[in-house]
């Protein structure tokens, strides 16, 4: 919960992987603090849907089939500054 505020958490998923996004969705749903409100599967998809639905948290992908992760969260901070942004990967590497 947000500090000073009952209401859960609202979250939102950003994965080009169904699998991904589904295994995220079942764990957050499971913990209370949690309402998952959306997920997009591409960088045009969070971009439209995101601000719409004002998260207020995003777990976002850092590559999308359409783009970079990093740039969606530069997007999205401009679009929504209120909104917390945590990036996922599974590659290895420094560059990431």
């Amino acid at each position: 919960m947000i500090a000073g505020n009952s209401s859960p958490i609202r979250l939102a998923l950003v994965d080009d992987h169904q699998m991904v996004r589904v295994g995220l969705r079942t764990l957050f749903e499971a913990v209370l603090q949690f309402e998952v409100i959306g997920e997009a599967a591409t960088a045009a998809e969070a971009l439209e849907l995101l601000p719409k639905l004002a998260p207020d948290v995003v777990l976002l992908d850092m590559r999308l089939p359409d783009g970079s992760g990093l740039e969606v969260c530069r997007q999205l901070r401009r679009l929504c500054p209120q909104v917390r942004v945590l990036m996922l990967t599974s590659y290895y590497n420094d560059d990431m």
